[in-house]
């Protein structure tokens, strides 16, 4: 019997493992097995931090698009380098970073579609148990190790494009305002602990994007491909990147009338 807190993180790394496969398609998929279940080993020790946080401070809407954005700098400029990356997005940059990337992906994708609606369609799958034992000092360690390995080895990956001394440096400097924010915030008063409650805006945002991925990874197979660290499927990639965008304004436009977090 699978506890709780299991499923609910196993919930969350399927629904990103599927975010993945929209863009890869079933055959890369089928073909490189080892590669899904490294990128599946990302998303679940990425989710068991993430949840512990959640539990200990009550993140709220806000926080947790920054504490996505913040874990998200590292794999776009450490696994894709597209922070780097001037081939993508229209090619803006500034200070040797990609700014289409920083937003679509930085904000969008992990804050939003990678952080709000995969929680939100995680506690409506599986409601959070808010009650779970927290992770100790061996759970974090073992799961940053994991990260740092996966991000050590593809670090080499030759077909990547490299960062610029100033790239890495505004990297750092991201890194260093986004943790500063967060700790910041997180010394502020915790909201009290509210019931999960269904919303069909976010049912539409959550569902709506379960099906869109199973449809573009299983049907959009073909075509031309781009090739940034890993190919992908440009016709599913663009269709992507426009629900990502459509996600975004969305979300931020709900929050914003309501004046009140939307419970994840």
């Amino acid at each position: 019997m699978l506890s709780k807190r299991f499923r609910f993180i196993l919930c969350c790394a399927l629904f990103n493992l599927l975010f993945e496969y929209s863009a890869r398609g079933i055959k890369e998929f089928t073909q490189r097995p080892l590669f899904v279940l490294a990128l599946f080993g990302i998303y679940f020790t990425y989710f068991a931090m993430l949840e512990d946080l959640i539990v200990r401070f009550r993140l709220k809407n806000n926080e947790l698009v920054l504490a996505a954005f913040l874990y998200g700098l590292f794999p776009i400029a450490f696994l894709t380098r597209n922070l780097f990356n001037p081939g993508i997005y229209g090619g803006v940059m500034l200070a040797g970073v990609n700014l289409g990337t920083l937003f679509i992906v930085g904000i969008l994708a992990w804050g939003v579609v990678q952080g709000i609606v995969t929680l939100y369609l995680a506690n409506r799958v599986s409601p959070r148990d808010w009650d779970h034992p927290r992770m100790g000092k061996v759970g974090w360690g073992l799961a940053v190790l994991y990260q740092l390995g996966v991000m050590v080895k593809a670090h080499f990956n030759p077909n990547a494009p490299r960062g610029t001394g100033m790239g890495y440096l505004v990297f750092g400097l991201l890194v260093a305002v986004s943790t500063a924010l967060l700790v910041r915030s997180l010394r502020t008063t915790r909201p009290p602990i509210r019931p999960f409650q269904p919303s069909r805006v976010m049912d539409m945002l959550a569902f709506g994007s379960v099906l869109l991925f199973l449809i573009l990874g299983t049907f959009f197979v073909s075509g031309p491909i781009i090739v940034t660290s890993q190919p992908l499927n440009l016709v599913a990639v663009t269709i992507e990147n426009i629900w990502t965008l459509f996600c975004g304004l969305v979300f931020f436009t709900y929050r914003w009338r309501r004046k009140a977090d939307i419970q994840v």
